[in-house]
Formats: C-alpha cells, structure tokens, sequence
C-alpha cells in the first residue's frame, strides 16, 4: 500500500487572490470555457489526465494498518507508564536517601556535638574565661551551625519535589 506524497505537490497562486493557492490546472476537474460553458471534450481529455491513481485497499490491509496504530499507541502508553514509574522510583529513593542521611548526620552530628562543645568549654575555662561568657560562647557557635545545616537541609529538600513528574506529564499530555 503506497499513500500519496503531498510534500511533492505544487501550487500556483489565484489570480483573483494572490493569497488564495489553487491546485495546479492539471489537478482541475472542470474546465470552462471564456463563456462560462463547460467544454465536455476538454474536461473527459482533463479528466483522464489529472485521475491520481490512489490505491484501493482491501478490508485486510485497512484492518492490519489500524492494529499496527493501536498497537503503536499502546506501546507509546507503556513507555510513559515506564517513564512515569522511574520517576515516581526517583522520587521514592530519594526521599528515603535524604530521611536516612539526616538520621544519620542527627546521630553523628550529636556526638560530635557533645564532644566539640565540652573541649571547647574546657578549653575556654582553661584560658580563664569567666563562666558565665563560655556558656554564651557556645551558644553563638551552636547557632551558627544550627543555621548553616538548616539551610544545608532546606536546600536538600527542594530535590524533594514532584515537579519533574508534573512536568513529563505536561510535555505529554499539554
């Protein structure tokens, strides 16, 4: 079955129109004379000329070429479910990622914590520190950290979003 190319066909404006494009002549079908009569003769020669020979498909053909386009679209629908599983995967691994890498730097980070404020009080004491100044000291340089690992954390969680699948989803069916 061989379909007809239309990219190959040509056209030539309309005189009343410039606009307005009309089939060559030789596609026309009714040819009219300067009196406005039509011309049997000049349109059967007209006829035969400009008759495309289109192909005539039998049932079996137009039956298999509309399976092979659902079929088609099927495994276009099962390669966006594809597509929208490995996002919704992504999406799922990295939430549990970043719950488990913050238990993880809660832990570590509170041991580390305890450890570093007690030197750092030790050795403020040792340097004669008055005792009421070490506790502020540590408490300036706990909230600064606090602040740089809760933006470190905010800035985790913007990965956190749906917003890849919303956009597959846009891109096909918008």
């Amino acid at each position: 079955m061989k379909a007809p190319d239309f990219h190959k066909a040509r056209y030539s404006t309309c005189h009343e129109n410039p606009f307005r494009l009309t089939p060559p002549p030789a596609q026309a079908k009714l040819h009219v004379n300067a009196t406005g009569e039509s011309n049997p003769a000049a349109s059967e020669s007209g006829e035969q000329s400009t008759q495309q020979q289109y192909p005539d498909p039998s049932f079996s053909e137009v039956f298999n070429a509309f399976k092979e386009a659902f079929s088609q679209r099927k495994e276009q629908g099962f390669a966006f479910l594809e597509l929208t599983n490995s996002e919704l995967m992504l999406v799922k691994k990295s939430f549990f990622v970043t719950v488990f890498a913050c238990l993880a730097a809660f832990a570590v980070g509170t041991v580390c914590w305890l450890i570093l404020n007690i030197a750092i009080g030790a050795i403020l004491h040792n340097a004669g520190v008055h005792y009421v100044v070490v506790p502020l000291v540590l408490l300036v340089l706990n909230s600064l950290a606090a602040f740089g690992f809760f933006k470190l954390a905010q800035n985790a969680f913007n990965y956190l979003s749906l917003s890849r699948l919303i956009q597959t989803w846009r891109r096909v069916f918008g």
